[in-house]
């Protein structure tokens, strides 16, 4: 079972990401499925933004990381959000 304002809040974390690292022209896709059977949700999100370094995936989930610090001083945040997102949905199962 899932909380609704938690995964709102996750939702509005990630897109919010998006957004701010995909330039104007970018593209923002997002993709979300219920699947009755089984009652579980699928959600996507991709974007046309900056990406992140191969060498920096396994880190992103981190407190406080950031690709590099040119990426906090260029479009600030404290490398929190994905952080919260990942515990609130382990917590959530």
């Amino acid at each position: 079972m899932g909380d609704q304002l938690r995964i709102k809040q996750i939702l509005f974390n990630l897109l919010s990401n998006a957004v701010k690292f995909t330039p104007q022209k970018g593209h923002i896709y997002l993709d979300a499925k219920l699947d009755t059977a089984s009652n579980e949700i699928s959600i996507a999100i991709s974007d046309t933004g900056v990406g992140v370094a191969q060498d920096k995936i396994d880190h992103i989930f981190e407190a406080f990381s950031q690709q590099d610090t040119s990426t906090t001083r260029k479009y600030g945040g404290t490398g929190l959000g994905l952080t919260i997102a990942s515990k609130v949905l382990q917590k959530m199962g």
